[in-house]
């Protein structure tokens, strides 16, 4: 009997292995990428849209030089708001120190600097432009180690690098073959579900995350049947309470009467 008994104390724990080796191999990112190679083709840059605001700086081999195109920091550069950056305004320009209103809606933050730095040529020695996002951010929730924003700082910001840089997708309980991605370009708000887990996310447009997407990690049905039992649990905590309480009352009463 003591040998039936270990044989199938054995078999349970090779069982309950496998198990948990599935899970693990099923929680993996990119678990279903075979050895090949793609062709990227989509856009890895962000573009910039209106009301998004940029950080411009530039500087030169005379510093003094470049000072006049460092006034982001104005009241008039910032539409009024005291925040730092040029706000992109509806007509989707901004309007830039010496050089006047620019069209910058639709271009990547490269192609802003080298358009810049190409115009300041003609008044700087060897001038150097930086440009950056100030403003754009996504909000990560759910079951992740760290929700709240995350920002998007050089116009480039990956579903994957958001939930890294959030603390991963919590372990156990969060899903990561249905997250959803909540995005609103142009009034419309769009809802997709998609596996980050699987390699095929690299050809999803929602690999690439955009200015306020909100990105949720749904709980497992474990947490939820968890939940579930807990909210029961304490429900039921309350009810004998309550129950306990009443029949208290009622003992005090007849004692009274009698």
């Amino acid at each position: 009997m003591k040998i039936k008994f270990i044989c199938f104390l054995l078999f349970a724990a090779a069982i309950s292995s496998c198990n948990n080796q599935k899970k693990l191999q099923e929680s993996l990112y990119f678990n279903d990428a075979l050895d090949s190679t793609h062709r990227v083709i989509m856009s890895m840059e962000a573009t910039i849209k209106v009301d998004d605001r940029l950080s411009i700086k530039v500087s030169a081999l005379n510093p003094e030089s470049a000072a006049p195109y460092n006034m982001a920091v104005s009241a008039s550069a910032t539409g009024g708001t005291g925040s730092l950056g040029y706000l992109v305004e509806k007509d989707g320009s901004i309007e830039f120190p010496e050089l006047g209103k620019l069209k910058v809606e639709g271009k990547t933050l490269r192609v802003l600097r080298d358009e810049l730095t190409g115009m300041l040529q003609k008044f700087l020695t060897n001038p150097i432009v930086t440009v950056q996002f100030s403003n754009a951010k996504v909000l990560l929730m759910g079951e992740i180690a760290h929700p709240g924003e995350v920002p998007i700082v050089d116009g480039k910001l990956t579903i994957i690098q958001a939930i890294i840089n959030s603390g991963d997708v919590l372990p156990i309980v969060g899903r990561k073959d249905n997250v959803l991605v909540i995005r609103e370009e142009d009034g419309i708000r769009t809802f997709n579900r998609i596996d980050i887990r699987s390699h095929n996310i690299l050809k999803s447009p929602y690999y690439l995350l955009k200015q306020n997407d909100i990105v949720y990690v749904e709980a497992n049905k474990q947490k939820i049947r968890q939940q579930t039992v807990q909210i029961i649990s304490t429900n039921l905590s309350l009810i004998t309470a309550f129950t306990s309480i009443i029949t208290i009352l009622l003992l005090i009463s007849n004692y009274i009467k009698k």
